[in-house]
């Protein structure tokens, strides 16, 4: 089984744009917490025809909030922005922490944090690390899975709400999808699934607006198709700023359990993250927000160990 070094510090998080302008990208100058609430849905907010949609979960720091975070189920680590960092006058430490994105590995600064708070995740004395670059544009840092174990994270789109909270333990409703996971590095949901009957390794990232392939993914279905599907140049930034191009063509369609997924966009590159998940020999993809937004509710179970999922007009 694919494992990570214990002392990873990990943050799955990406923005995939063509080369042209991305239609997301923040406008000139920090967008402050206040202007992002009253501008957009809090919190679960939909993904639509042109807008992907994220996972925005309130939080509280040193008593001091709400702040708004995203919620990335590919990070095992939580960050607050440098801006964030600021507004609470926290003292950036001068010692380094070395960060690992979809695309590479970056040194950055951290602060010591005496409380926070995310409904029943909580952290006391806890060091994070301080992050800039697009990813954090209009938010106040990333919500990552350290803490989060025996809890149940579940995302309601149709009523723009999160929950964080304790695992009861009990089945899914009946209406559910539910989907047996393996927890990589005790915190990454990773579903087996197919695409186009490519066996695959898909990992659910809250954190990514894109779905991303690896390479031997691309590879296989090539080989099945006997030729290659049109495709576009993309650019796929990450959480340490740094830039890697891609191919972007239509998937297959993408099965998890007795879920199917069709018309799907997938960003096919050599990414660093898949070698860091010990994926780079077998077909793998990460399921992001394009997918998971589409959706009427997305709940992931850690005790549980399952994916549940609520379709739109069940």
């Amino acid at each position: 089984m694919p494992r990570l070094a214990p002392h990873t510090l990990l943050l799955a998080t990406a923005l995939a744009c063509r080369v042209a302008p991305c239609a997301d990208a923040a406008p000139d100058g920090a967008v402050d917490a206040a202007a992002f609430a009253a501008s957009q849905p809090l919190y679960a907010v939909p993904t639509s025809a042109d807008h992907s949609g994220r996972m925005i979960a309130p939080v509280y720091i040193n008593g001091a909030g709400p702040f708004l975070f995203m919620l990335d189920t590919g990070a095992n680590r939580t960050v607050l922005s440098e801006q964030a960092a600021r507004r609470l006058g926290l003292d950036v430490n001068a010692s380094n922490v070395m960060v690992q994105g979809i695309n590479g590995r970056a040194a950055v600064p951290k602060v010591l944090v005496r409380q926070l708070q995310a409904g029943a995740l909580r952290f006391e004395d806890v060091e994070l690390p301080v992050l800039t670059g697009p990813v954090l544009d209009r938010i106040d840092g990333i919500l990552g899975m350290d803490g989060l174990a025996g809890k149940k994270v579940t995302a309601d789109f149709v009523r723009d709400r999160i929950t964080i909270a304790d695992s009861r333990g009990g089945r899914a409703p009946f209406n559910r999808l539910v989907m047996r996971g393996t927890l990589l590095s005790g915190s990454l949901m990773m579903i087996d699934g197919e695409v186009g009957h490519v066996p695959v390794k898909a990992i659910i990232d809250t954190g990514s607006m894109r779905t991303l392939g690896n390479l031997r993914l691309q590879r296989a279905l090539a080989a099945r198709r006997g030729h290659g599907e049109l495709a576009y140049t993309t650019s796929v930034v990450d959480a340490t700023d740094r830039l890697r191009l891609g191919e972007l063509s239509v998937s297959p369609q993408i099965s998890l359990g007795d879920a199917t997924i069709s018309n799907t966009v997938v960003t096919y590159g050599d990414f660093d993250i898949f070698r860091v998940w010990g994926l780079e020999d077998e077909p793998a993809l990460l399921i992001g927000m394009d997918v998971l937004g589409t959706l009427a509710e997305v709940a992931i179970d850690y005790r549980r160990q399952e994916l549940q999922l609520l379709t739109r007009g069940s």
